[in-house]
């Protein structure tokens, strides 16, 4: 409640002051400082098509305001007009600039030519380290490798993780790319909580971009170890497309269908006597709205529906789910994310062999929270901006909050953690 008076509040005065800034430009629209602050104004509320046409407008009365014409270069590569994008940086190539606006010249023309490549290459690397109120717990209700969650103790891990994309356009066909997506992390505990996981991904399909929607269409594999030792394999296909509904609203749908294959002894070993095991189908879709308050803030929501199922039957499970994030940043790129969510489940039939005979089927509620704050390592420069490296690297503080309330003789969870994460993205968005 208190998020969406401020946001309504937020709205209400962007509206109000851009009404009355462009009120003042009608009044005098040859006047180059009037429209230069219109037009900061204008990209601060996420208003880009505003800001370009106020810039031209400086642009025409004084052609030697270079750093407009740096700005309206960045503001039309937002816009994905990357040839004039690349026009105005070209005008600035003779030019004298400040080390900084050279520098952020430089980085967008390598950004631009890095889109206009017919093979992109991007990802991520990041090395965290995080802290659990209840380790084993939270091991145990994540990945339910037995009923009751042992006692309470508290853990920390160290967590390297990396990304690496590809994209190539299919020749003449405008929008249509072969991509692929190789990932993996690996969670090294400490103390005594022997919780390592490893995980790996691979995914491979066919993608679309044009200018109101996107979609893709792709073939994904993933592993899991848990405590040095194979847990879950699963293979399928997913799909996921987009429209946009307004310059500042995008519609998601996306979907999966994986094959699971669990690898638990201790269940294996009584899988012939109860009839299966948890390997089985999995199908989840997932239906999100975002929405760009300004731009530097964003809010976001979706709902899912999640069907497992299993050889043993009481396995197998399904229910809704609920997610909402909002996300916010400063001029210099420091920022503010808060996501969080709710699944409810139901499981298929009574387990009599791993919870109890007289038992009801189980039925669990999930959620999570996260609270983050970060910026990158250019933010905290003198001019808030390196346009170097600097501006790639990031450092993130987070709290997050995890819990299960399941029927009796389960036992219940929660657990505060917290997480302090160095990431370098790198590649075609940057």
């Amino acid at each position: 409640m208190f998020i969406s008076a401020v946001v309504g509040l937020s709205a209400v005065t962007v509206e109000g002051v851009a009404a009355q800034d462009f009120d003042a430009v009608l009044a005098a629209p040859d006047d180059p400082d009037l429209n230069l602050d219109f037009a900061r104004r204008a990209a601060d509320a996420g208003d880009l098509n505003g800001a370009a046409g106020a810039l031209e407008r400086v642009l025409i009365a004084d052609p030697n305001r270079h750093g407009a014409r740096l700005m309206y270069a960045l503001i039309l590569y937002r816009l994905d007009d990357l040839q004039g994008a690349r026009d105005q940086l070209d005008l600035l190539d003779p030019v004298t600039l400040t080390s900084l606006q050279r520098a952020e010249a430089t980085r967008y023309r390598a950004r631009i030519e890095r889109a206009r490549s017919s093979t992109r290459f991007s990802g991520s690397l990041s090395t965290a380290l995080t802290y659990e109120e209840d380790a084993a717990g939270a091991l145990t209700t994540q990945f339910d490798t037995i009923p009751t969650p042992p006692a309470t103790e508290e853990g920390g891990a160290a967590v390297i993780a990396g990304r690496l994309n590809v994209a190539q356009d299919l020749g003449n066909a405008s929008g249509y790319a072969l991509y692929g997506s190789v990932g993996g992390s690996d969670r090294s505990t400490f103390d005594d909580i022997d919780g390592d996981v490893r995980r790996g991904d691979v995914e491979a399909g066919l993608s679309y971009t044009g200018r109101l929607n996107s979609w893709a269409v792709s073939a994904v594999a993933r592993a899991l170890d848990l405590m040095d030792e194979p847990n879950l394999r699963e293979a399928g296909i997913k799909a996921q497309a987009r429209w946009r509904a307004s310059n500042a609203t995008m519609v998601s749908l996306s979907g999966e269908a994986v094959n699971q294959a669990f690898d638990e002894p201790a269940v294996d070993a009584v899988a012939a006597i109860i009839g299966g095991d948890r390997d089985g189908w999995r199908y989840d879709i997932n239906l999100g709205v975002s929405h760009r308050l300004t731009a530097r803030s964003s809010v976001g929501a979706s709902v899912g529906w999640v069907d497992k199922q299993a050889d043993y039957e009481p396995f197998g499970y399904s229910g809704p789910s609920l997610q909402a994030r909002y996300d916010t940043a400063t001029r210099r790129g420091h920022y503010l994310a808060i996501s969080g969510g709710m699944q409810w489940l139901e499981y298929d039939a009574p387990d009599p062999v791993f919870i109890g005979f007289g038992a009801p089927a189980r039925e669990d509620v999930r959620s999570w929270a996260r609270v983050a704050v970060g910026a990158p390592i250019s933010a905290f420069t003198a001019a808030g901006a390196t346009g170097d490296w600097r501006q790639d690297v990031g450092i993130e503080g987070a709290l997050t909050y995890g819990a299960r309330d399941s029927l009796a003789p389960l036992g219940d969870y929660d657990s505060w953690g917290a997480e302090l994460r160095l990431t370098w993205r790198f590649g075609a968005a940057n």
